[in-house]
C-alpha cells in the first residue's frame, strides 16, 4: 500500500565529484614571498657592506656611515662609496663616525682615500674614536664631535703571526706606517711629530673639548 502523499524519486547522483574552479592568476597578483631569513646576530644587518637600506638611503643624501670595528671588507666598501659620492656631485660628504676601530692598513687606506676625494668632507664623531681611527676624522675638511665624544691617541699594535723570516721586515714597515699616521695627526692637529708619538705612546684620552684645543676638530661649533 503505497504512502500519500506519494514521496518524490530521489535524484541521480553526479557522475563526478564537484569542484571547485581555479581561476588564472591576474596579472597585479604578486608571487608567493620566499620566507624571510633571520641575521646570524643583532649587528649583521647594520654592519657596513651588507647594502642595507638605510645606509642606501643615507648615501641618496651624501651621508656615509662608518660604526664598530671596520674589516677589510668594510674599509674597501668605504673607500667604493666615498669614490661614487664624489663622483655623483659637488657638494659636501657627510662622515659619520660611531665608535670606529679600525686597524693601521685600514685607517691609512681611509685617510688616502679622504685625500683623494675633491668634495668637501665634514666628519662628525659619536662614541668613541681609537687609535689609527683618530686619523680619519683628524684630515676631514670639517671635523666636529658630539658633547660626549672620545678620542684615544693610541699607537698601533703590530701585526702578530708573522713568519720568523720576515719579522724584521714587518717591524720595519710598521714603524714606517706608524710614522706616516703620526705626521698625518700631527700635520692636522698642528702640533709637534714627537709630541703626537709621545701622546699615542701614552695612551691619551681626550673629551670632545681637550680635542678641540689640541687640534683634532675645529675650533667652531657645528651649525645645528
Amino acid at each position: 500500500m503505497g504512502t500519500w502523499p506519494p514521496v518524490p524519486p530521489r535524484p541521480p547522483d553526479p557522475p563526478f565529484p564537484p569542484r571547485t574552479p581555479e581561476w588564472p592568476r591576474t596579472p597585479w597578483q604578486p608571487e608567493p614571498r620566499p620566507p624571510a631569513t633571520t641575521p646570524s646576530s643583532a649587528s649583521a644587518a647594520v654592519v657596513v657592506g651588507t647594502g642595507d637600506w638605510l645606509a642606501e638611503r643615507l648615501l641618496e643624501q651624501r651621508v656615509l656611515t662608518l660604526a664598530g670595528e671596520l674589516d677589510a671588507e668594510a674599509v674597501n666598501r668605504a673607500v667604493a662609496e666615498l669614490a661614487l659620492l664624489d663622483a655623483t656631485g659637488d657638494g659636501p660628504v657627510r662622515l659619520q663616525l660611531s665608535g670606529v676601530g679600525v686597524d693601521l692598513d685600514g685607517a691609512l687606506t681611509l685617510v688616502d682615500a679622504l685625500d683623494l676625494v675633491g668634495a668637501p668632507v665634514h666628519a662628525t664623531c659619536l662614541g668613541t674614536l681609537t687609535g689609527p681611527a683618530v686619523a680619519v676624522l683628524a684630515v676631514a675638511d670639517r671635523r666636529a664631535a658630539g658633547a660626549h665624544a672620545t678620542l684615544r691617541l693610541r699607537e698601533p699594535r703590530a701585526p702578530r703571526g708573522v713568519p720568523g723570516h720576515e719579522v724584521q721586515a714587518w717591524a720595519d714597515e710598521h714603524a714606517r706606517q706608524v710614522r706616516r699616521l703620526q705626521e698625518r695627526l700631527a700635520d692636522a692637529c698642528g702640533r709637534p711629530v714627537e709630541q703626537v708619538a709621545a701622546d699615542m705612546r701614552e695612551g691619551r684620552l681626550l673629551n670632545a673639548a681637550e680635542a678641540r684645543e689640541y687640534g683634532l676638530l675645529d675650533a667652531d661649533e657645528p651649525a645645528r
